[in-house]
């Protein structure tokens, strides 16, 4: 199973996002399960993410955050402003596998 963190200032707005993320893993027969935290807790949880994905509005920690972490991304502003859990898998599945290519 794959694990991916999303990151956000307060943690609210990305447990919105993992919810609505997690109903449509079940429709792509994705391998991933979705965290959400905020960013003062980020370096606690991202030692075993493997990808952790930085929303919008955290957007000027992201050097922070992949200085700590080697897979890192940030959320594209649509996705997150509509809390879109659909597309939100659809990049995360992109992601992982670019990375997979990178490695």
């Amino acid at each position: 199973m794959t694990k991916v963190l999303i990151v956000c200032g307060s943690g609210i707005s990305s447990q919105l996002l993992k919810e609505s993320a997690m109903r449509s893993t079940e429709a792509y027969h994705a391998d991933i399960t979705f965290e959400a935290t905020s960013f003062l807790n980020a370096e606690q949880e991202m030692a075993d993410s493997d990808l952790v994905l930085v929303a919008p509005q955290v957007s000027y920690h992201y050097d922070q955050l992949k200085a700590q972490h080697d897979q890192v991304e940030q959320i594209p502003d649509d996705i997150y402003a509509w809390l879109n859990g659909e597309s939100l898998v659809k990049f995360t599945m992109r992601e992982l596998d670019k990375n997979k290519v990178n490695e």
